[in-house]
């Protein structure tokens, strides 16, 4: 059976407003810094400080220190990358271009399937907006390459954070992973000591008698989370890696009135550089890509290896009057996309067939043939019952 897309009001379930959305939002987000912040405030200041000294390890807390922290604050940059970045809200350059097209540009009603190189209506801005966006009720904006609004960051995850988000989720798992993975034998014996023991903590199994019970608890503590953690993200990923694999969002994952176009013939490399950028060393740190595949306007399409299908290429031409390589268009849209000089609107108008004057002129030809048929048959009938009219002598 098919399934239905989303509404179009992402972000909304039904039956909260989005007032208490918004608030459930900020708590949830609220709850997700304080459990992270305590994650390495314990293992640092309790397990490292504390508990490898007083069971004879000392030697390993310069590595493990290193090993977690690393991680840590690579996980703490994506995080606020991810809540902090645009996610992707229209341009203001988009808005003007689908202004000044007016009626040249085809705009299509927004539906919960695939619309490739179609500019849609939003019914909640009434504005026309580039494929693969979506409104976002929470943030009240359309978004482009739309993923889902995430209440763990209190953002929507979009084609400017999309990447943040996913190395949030990595690194923040790893980091859990290893957090627990280096305690994991303290954390047993501290669980047993903790269970059994009564009055003042004595030395136990080389625990030493100075170790205070508030230590242990903190730490137990600090297991319970990054075991949530762990498993919260595993889920988590378990999603969205593979549609980030696939080229895919959450919500287009619910389009089946055709084969994903954006799927880059098969290569889970290549589709998961639409979101990471080209490969480099900038696809492991929480910065904006360096070598971008999409301007959040037009995407790399199945047919073709870029922006534009084969006809887009001969309809795109040079200011010499030579033919436009796959290379200028494929990097064009995205180089120009910041440049007020640039003619990247050009790009834009091959991509979305925006009509030239002739073909406007046309096109309300024929929106106007139908109505000439409809007044000639009237007057035809007119005459006919006129004619009737004298004939009986009325």
């Amino acid at each position: 059976m098919a399934q239905s897309g989303p509404p179009e009001g992402h972000g909304e379930p039904e039956g909260m407003s989005p007032r208490a959305l918004y608030w459930a939002s900020q708590a949830t987000m609220c709850v997700s810094i304080l459990v992270f912040f305590y994650e390495c405030f314990a293992y640092n200041a309790i397990f490292l400080k504390r508990i490898l000294p007083a069971v004879g390890k000392a030697s390993l807390v310069p590595v493990f220190r290193v090993l977690f922290d690393s991680v840590w604050v690579l996980g703490l940059w994506s995080y606020h990358q991810a809540h902090w970045s645009d996610p992707g809200a229209i341009p203001a350059r988009w808005r003007q271009f689908a202004v000044d097209c007016g009626e040249a540009l085809p705009i299509a009603p927004a539906r919960p399937e695939w619309q490739p190189a179609k500019a849609t209506l939003c019914k909640k801005c009434q504005a026309a907006r580039p494929e693969r966006a979506h409104h976002c009720v929470l943030c009240g904006v359309c978004v482009m390459r739309m993923d889902h609004h995430c209440p763990w960051i209190n953002n929507c995850v979009g084609v400017h954070n999309h990447k943040f988000f996913l190395l949030l989720g990595i690194y923040a798992w790893l980091a859990s992973l290893i957090g627990l993975g280096t305690s994991l034998p303290e954390l047993w014996r501290l669980a047993g000591v903790a269970v059994g023991v009564q009055g003042n903590l004595a030395s136990k199994g080389g625990l030493v008698q100075d170790l205070e019970m508030w230590d242990i608890y903190a730490f137990l503590l600090f297991g319970l989370f990054a075991f949530l953690i762990a498993l919260l993200l595993t889920s988590l990923l378990s999603t969205h890696v593979p549609l980030a694999l696939r080229n895919l969002t959450t919500i287009e994952d619910f389009y089946e009135n055709m084969p994903n176009p954006y799927e880059q013939g098969g290569s889970r490399i290549s589709n998961l550089a639409q979101v990471f950028g080209k490969f480099g060393i900038d696809w492991f740190l929480p910065v904006r890509p360096c070598r971008p595949l999409s301007d959040g306007i037009s995407y790399p399409r199945v047919s073709g290896q870029n922006f534009f299908e084969q006809r887009d290429f001969e309809a795109l031409t040079l200011v010499d009057g030579g033919v436009m390589t796959e290379d200028q268009a494929y990097g064009g849209a995205v180089g120009m996309m910041h440049d007020p000089a640039a003619d990247v609107e050009r790009t834009w108008r091959v991509r979305y067939k925006v009509r030239t004057p002739e073909e406007l002129k046309a096109l309300k030809e024929d929106k106007s043939t139908p109505w000439q048929f409809w007044a000639c048959g009237q007057q035809t009938s007119q005459r006919s019952v006129g004619r009737v009219m004298f004939s009986n002598g009325a």
